[in-house]
């Protein structure tokens, strides 16, 4: 009996090794035409990088990840109630907007400026290991996300006590966070490569999301420019914020900013697969 079971096992256990083998040999030998697709498949790579990220950053910390919660919601308590103010708007309903697109702004900033550094930062394991390049990126907004993750949920429950309720289009969230997520990856890789072969793109990349956030509905409304609202509505992070904000809120669904964001994924990835194609081989090089 021992011995038939022995033979029956035998058979699985190659099938799996050869498995593992053709994954392994599947990993090694991506070019830059499959990195992209590679890159996202190995979940099981990033997720564990990025938790380890987080991990190291926060350790021997108390409060961990909260502790980047606990900065934004001083920061919106103290803007909400002076732009309240200011823009002569009710607090229990301007405070939620302005916290959810801070948290998402925060978000879109921070993975752009950090995806500027993904490959310079990864420099010696990209000369050490071959891996898809994607997964790096992958690593950098998974960790971001994260830390998201930690923010959203404290301005939810900010807007329940100020006796706001959810609604069912409270679900397009989760479609919603893996657009942002999506166009996150994308520029992660397009400004990566970019910024491994010219150091300069990174300062103005910098520049650029600093000017960006004055010109983005995040602490005014779109409503508020009147006959130039046009210039929140070629906005792409406005549209990236808005597919975040109108399911939490409650306000009405518009098609526009799910086409526009997913348009942005479109246009992004195939902006970065040229780059892959195009350049994937020299980016060792190039750190």
């Amino acid at each position: 009996m021992a011995e038939t079971d022995k033979f029956a096992v035998q058979p699985h256990a190659d099938a799996t090794s050869q498995q593992q083998a053709h994954s392994l040999e599947h990993w090694r030998s991506h070019t830059g035409r499959n990195d992209i697709i590679t890159g996202l498949r190995a979940m099981h790579v990033w997720l564990a990088l990025g938790w380890h990220d987080i991990r190291q950053r926060y350790r021997r910390s108390v409060l961990g990840p909260f502790w980047f919660t606990l900065t934004t919601l001083v920061m919106v308590g103290v803007l909400g109630f002076m732009y309240s103010e200011l823009l002569g708007q009710e607090i229990s309903d301007y405070l939620p907007y302005l916290g959810i697109g801070m948290v998402v702004w925060q978000f879109i900033s921070t993975a752009a400026n950090e995806g500027c550094n993904a490959m310079i930062g990864a420099g010696s394991t990209i000369k050490q290991i071959r891996m898809p390049l994607t997964t790096h990126v992958c690593r950098m907004v998974w960790r971001n996300l994260v830390i998201l993750l930690h923010s959203l949920p404290v301005v939810v429950l900010l807007m329940v006590f100020f006796g706001h309720s959810l609604t069912l289009e409270f679900l397009l969230l989760v479609p919603g966070l893996l657009i942002l997520m999506l166009n996150a990856v994308w520029s992660g890789i397009v400004f990566g490569i970019l910024c491994a072969r010219y150091r300069d793109v990174m300062p103005i990349i910098g520049n650029l999301f600093q000017v960006g956030f004055f010109l983005t509905p995040v602490m005014w409304r779109a409503s508020d420019l009147k006959e130039r609202a046009w210039i929140a509505d070629i906005n792409p992070f406005n549209h990236l914020i808005e597919i975040i904000r109108a399911p939490i809120l409650g306000t009405p669904i518009m098609l526009e900013p799910w086409l526009w964001s997913l348009a942005l994924i479109f246009l992004g990835f195939a902006a970065a697969h040229y780059l892959m194609v195009r350049f994937r081989e020299r980016v060792a090089y190039w750190l």
